[in-house]
């Protein structure tokens, strides 16, 4: 089963992307990797306050001018205006807890080189941590019991439809880039919001399950180059149109996988369960 016309191509993976540092900017892959808490390496760092408590872009939009990157054996940071980092990807700095929204979580600092660099280019005091393999954090029984999460917000991957983008940018009257829904996944698909009935799918051979739609805020309002908040508070004044339930604003299906391994570019999606996803309860 497909969510494409009779005849038509299957819809299919069209980006991949993973985000190392919560909060900061994503990069395309041509492969995603995943492991038990989600994508390797998507959003296993983060920057915390001295308190241990999380930044985002929510405070502060400026983290969309770090660029992360993962190669060779080591996570770099660039951002402009400042010297690149090179930091190890298993980190072993000392042990302290982080707070992302109800969750504690125990964490290992990455270094004092990577907490100066932060604060360097985000101002004032700010810490670089790390979520290790052995560091345990769960998503949220109520949507989705027995699965593992990294410091995404909620869920190990999150998934929007191009035909969900291309109806939202028809509506706002410009182009809408997707970066600013900061997807793990991106397929192909005319079908405006099919993915909110997405229950059971398969991703090439690995199998998903469709857990809570995703609340948005005014993350989707910032320009994910430069940091800069939309003028017209755009899209999130226009999906508060037609994407409002209750008082929260709707776009795009987080998920979890029941499999390890990888999907890639171009692979099939595939339909097995339809149904009602569930927003916030």
């Amino acid at each position: 089963m497909t969510d494409s016309p009779p005849g038509a191509m299957p819809n299919r993976v069209v980006r991949l992307r993973i985000h190392p540092v919560k909060g900061a900017r994503g990069s395309d892959v041509d492969t995603l990797h995943f492991e038990a808490m989600g994508p390797r390496f998507d959003r296993r760092w983060m920057v915390v306050r001295p308190d241990g408590g999380f930044v985002t872009q929510r405070d502060t939009p400026r983290l969309a001018t770090i660029r992360p990157t993962v190669a060779d054996g080591a996570l770099t940071l660039e951002a402009p205006d400042a010297p690149p980092i090179h930091l190890p990807l298993t980190p072993r700095g000392e042990r302290l807890q982080a707070t992302v929204w109800s969750s504690v979580v125990d964490v290992r600092t990455v270094s004092a080189a990577a907490d100066a660099w932060v604060s360097s280019v985000l101002g004032g005091a700010h810490r670089l941590v790390f979520m290790g393999d052995d560091d345990i954090r769960n998503t949220d029984p109520a949507y989705a019991e027995g699965h593992r999460v990294s410091f995404a917000d909620g869920y190990p991957a999150l998934l929007v439809s191009q035909g969900s983008v291309d109806e939202l940018a028809r509506r706002v009257g410009r182009k809408i880039p997707v970066e600013r829904f900061r997807p793990n996944i991106v397929v192909s698909g005319d079908r405006p919001h099919a993915e909110d009935f997405w229950r059971e799918f398969t991703i090439g051979a690995l199998p998903f399950r469709g857990v809570k739609l995703c609340a948005r805020c005014k993350v989707t309002t910032t320009d994910q180059e430069t940091g800069v908040r939309d003028p017209d508070q755009e899209p999130l004044r226009t999906l508060a149109r037609y994407r409002r339930i209750e008082s929260l604003v709707y776009f795009g299906v987080n998920t979890v996988h029941l499999a390890q391994g990888p999907i890639s570019l171009g692979d099939p999606v595939e339909v097995q369960e339809r149904g009602i996803v569930r927003g916030a309860i």
